[in-house]
């Protein structure tokens, strides 16, 4: 007769509000950004490129994680 090992229980999640602190961090960095932009008008054509070639960085990282 053979037995099996029982599955161990699963390891609790080290920063169970990571979550929440990204949100927090992302809205505290769209704050600040706006508050930029809004004193220095002349910044929005340079913050808008720069946006944009983080967003493209930002999609091309997400897809090469739900590839592997």
């Amino acid at each position: 007769m053979t037995t099996t090992q029982p599955t161990p229980p699963p390891t609790p999640d080290p920063d169970p509000h990571r979550l929440l602190h990204r949100i927090i961090t992302g809205l505290l960095a769209l704050a600040f950004l706006g508050y930029v932009l809004h004193e220095h008008p002349a910044l929005r054509e340079t913050a808008a490129a720069v946006g944009g070639l983080g967003a493209l960085l930002l999609a091309a990282l997400l897809a090469a994680g739900r590839i592997r």
